[in-house]
């Protein structure tokens, strides 16, 4: 999730579960406020690695690793609360410092495990990704449930503004849990009907509504997929209108989900060139990140024919995919790995420009 989100859910959990009294060496309310603001960022402080690491596949891959780890969790709160004490103008005790960053650290794993991203819970001992994908990595409608409990909390103060801002958010994510069960039922339906038995399937919140969703079927060489609107009307994409309306326009009732094919390594005389690129050793970090990887197109790029992949998780209706990747084949033989610039790709939809790595 982004930034705001995790610190006002930080803030806001410690206002909730402070102590009657707040009184030394305890922290206030309002240093314990701005505290789990702080405790709720903490864990993307790995993102300093994207400033040290060039390899862009690389820092996605230790990104959301030890800092988002349930079982670092302890060791960061206990030492982030003492130093904190020790700094504390007046006395206060480490104790109820390492209990604010508990707080606040806890439920940024947990904003983060609810989105298609995930986190690595069990960093620094395995490096599996774990997630429960109920939510899009950035989701308007839990950002304004909490923004809306700080500016309450902040104009009458309390707990009990903080405790409804967070009571709404919740109820958002419930009902996002309850709508990804019965979207994944609709995949499920879909894989029975088509004799795709024991299929795996997924359900992919999509961005600006909790009711919309992206269902994915597991083939054996290709993936079905479908945009599942559950109080969208049957209507077509008007081409022409703005990136917001087609966004809309894309999705579907669940009576009438229009199934689209996308396969692994593409079809006919590309698809050896593309398995190839998939499978070599320059290519193994992007085979690490990649949970639901696809052949998005074949280029040829300054004389170099390159596979240029994608992962499923993070399609979005109408927008080009984000974390796209090539492998390249120079005509001397050569492969290399490139990265796509992806916003110039978003602007104008044009062939990718790589950036060699």
């Amino acid at each position: 999730m982004d930034p705001v989100t995790h610190a006002a859910s930080g803030a806001l959990i410690n206002r909730v579960v402070a102590p009657r009294s707040c009184s030394a060496p305890r922290f206030t309310m309002r240093e314990r406020t701005w505290l789990g603001a702080l405790a709720g960022l903490f864990p993307d402080i790995d993102w300093f690695l994207g400033l040290v690491i060039a390899d862009s596949l690389v820092y996605y891959n230790l990104h959301r690793g030890e800092t988002h780890s349930l079982l670092m969790l302890p060791l960061w709160a206990v030492l982030l609360g003492w130093v904190v004490a020790r700094l504390w103008p007046g006395q206060r005790d480490w104790r109820d410092g390492a209990l604010i960053f508990a707080l606040g650290i806890g439920i940024h794993i947990f904003g983060d495990w609810i989105t298609n991203y995930g986190t690595q819970l069990l960093a620094p001992f395995s490096r599996e990704t774990f997630a429960f994908p109920v939510t899009f990595i950035l989701d308007p409608w839990i950002t304004a449930s909490l923004l809306l409990g700080v500016l309450l909390t902040w104009l009458y103060g309390g707990r009990l503004w903080a405790g409804l801002g967070l009571a709404a958010a919740g109820s958002v994510i419930a009902i996002q849990a309850v709508a990804k069960v019965h979207a994944l039922e609709h995949a499920r339906d879909e894989a029975r009907d088509r004799g795709m038995h024991g299929a795996q399937v997924h359900a992919m919140a999509q961005p600006l509504w909790p009711l919309n969703w992206r269902l994915f079927i597991e083939g054996d060489d290709a993936y079905l997929t479908a945009h599942l609107g559950f109080w969208s009307q049957e209507q077509p994409v008007d081409e022409k209108a703005g990136l917001l309306t087609r966004h809309r326009q894309s999705f579907r009732p669940p009576e009438a989900l229009e199934w689209v094919r996308h396969p692994r390594f593409g079809d006919g005389a590309v698809r050896e060139f593309a398995e190839t690129a998939w499978w070599r050793p320059e290519f193994a970090e992007f085979r690490r990140f990649a949970e639901l990887p696809y052949l998005r197109k074949l280029v040829d790029y300054q004389g170099d024919t390159c596979a240029i992949y994608a992962d499923m998780r993070f399609r979005i209706a109408e927008v080009p995919p984000p974390f796209q990747y090539a492998s390249c084949r120079t005509p001397e033989g050569d492969w290399y790995r490139a990265d796509v610039e992806y916003w110039m790709q978003a602007l104008e939809e044009l062939e990718p420009l790589l950036d060699e790595r």
